[in-house]
């Protein structure tokens, strides 16, 4: 018997049992939804959002195997940005998620588009103007057309994880172990570990989860080692860093390894009487920002978006954003890097800490 519908057996509260009866009914009918409007599909391509986290990955892999279970004859997982962070790099290789990275043609024998979990990162994928995005499926709010045919955006879940682990029970079909276990570890990840924001759908699933989780490949993905260049950009994020209140921005410098900015920043923001961190780093010629928050005054992904999308594109969700800027003649400095790296930090503190009014 599904977790939920267990709980509801034993709720001594007839308005909380009203609540999640409703909750499951509404569950069921977007699942039947889903299945219902994949079965009229021949092709489908997944869009992941700009450089995965494991969350979006996750929910990509899940998504790919229901439509395998409609006989969707194609569909394929894509991505577009480079992926450096370890734990990322594991969680593909070890689950054997099939992911391909976005080229050019290489939508050309698909008809269909589905976005999975595509704000988190503040950056643009690139996808071709004649095939149509028909399906939509995140934690936030979209505010794409509604003549999509299928859109499930649920602002009050904490993982899109969480979503597609619904799916999956409603349907009353058992997943492979590598789906449970990749969605498990992305649940996880994304809220559990960290007590950030986490709702009761998410602890939900990943009870649901657990018995069909290979626990032992989860650890393996938690042991992923860092690299030396990831160690020294996050030991430069915590050497170049300025704090107001309880909020932090910091800088990695110039590095190869754009996943490094994440990890420097799921670090800083372990830091005593921190709840709010920006981290900057100059990748590809870019300067690129990674963001985390567990503040419930702040909205980072808005945030982000307000101080720094007019340079190019940043946003993301209430607690984790990002964003990719040009750097334009600033690219090539030569002999002047670290003054400049200097005053780009100096620049894009002032703007954000000046965005959150401290």
């Amino acid at each position: 018997m599904p977790f939920s519908r267990c709980f509801l057996l034993h709720s001594p509260d007839r308005a909380a049992t009203f609540v999640f009866s409703s909750h499951i009914v509404e569950v069921m009918q977007k699942s039947d939804e889903l299945h219902n409007y994949l079965k009229t599909l021949d092709s489908l391509a997944i869009v992941c959002h700009h450089q995965p986290d494991p969350d979006c990955l996750a929910s990509g892999f899940a998504l790919q195997w229901i439509a395998k279970q409609v006989e969707i004859d194609r569909c394929s997982i894509f991505y577009q940005g480079k992926i450096t962070h370890q734990e990322i790099l594991s969680l593909v290789n070890i689950f054997e998620i099939p992911i391909e990275e976005i080229e050019e043609g290489v939508f050309d024998s698909f008809d269909h588009i589905a976005l999975i979990d595509h704000s988190v990162s503040g950056t643009e994928v690139e996808l071709p103007d004649e095939i149509p995005v028909e399906v939509i499926i995140d934690i936030k709010e979209t505010e794409h057309s509604i003549d999509i045919p299928f859109i499930d955006s649920r602002p009050s879940y904490g993982a899109t994880s969480t979503i597609l682990t619904e799916y999956i029970q409603e349907q009353e079909k058992t997943p492979p172990v590598s789906i449970a276990s990749a969605l498990l570890f992305a649940i996880h990840n994304e809220r559990l570990d960290h007590v950030r924001y986490p709702t009761l759908a998410d602890y939900q699933a990943a009870t649901e989860l657990y018995p069909d989780a290979d626990i032992d490949l989860i650890e393996e993905v938690y042991g992923s080692s860092l690299t030396p260049s990831t160690l020294d950009a996050i030991g430069q994020a915590i050497n170049h860093r300025e704090k107001q209140g309880s909020t932090l921005v910091s800088s990695i410098g110039r590095t190869t390894e754009t996943g490094a900015l994440p990890q420097a920043a799921d670090y800083l923001l372990r830091l005593e009487g921190v709840k709010t961190v920006l981290v900057m780093g100059i990748a590809d010629d870019k300067l690129r920002l990674s963001a985390q928050s567990f503040d419930p005054r702040i909205d980072v992904g808005t945030a982000v978006e307000e101080a720094f999308s007019t340079y190019g594109a940043a946003g993301g969700h209430p607690d984790r954003a990002g964003g990719e800027l040009p750097l334009g003649i600033f690219a090539k400095t030569g002999d002047h890097e670290a003054a400049v790296e200097k005053q780009l930090f100096k620049i894009v503190a002032k703007q954000f800490f000046n965005t959150l009014n401290i």
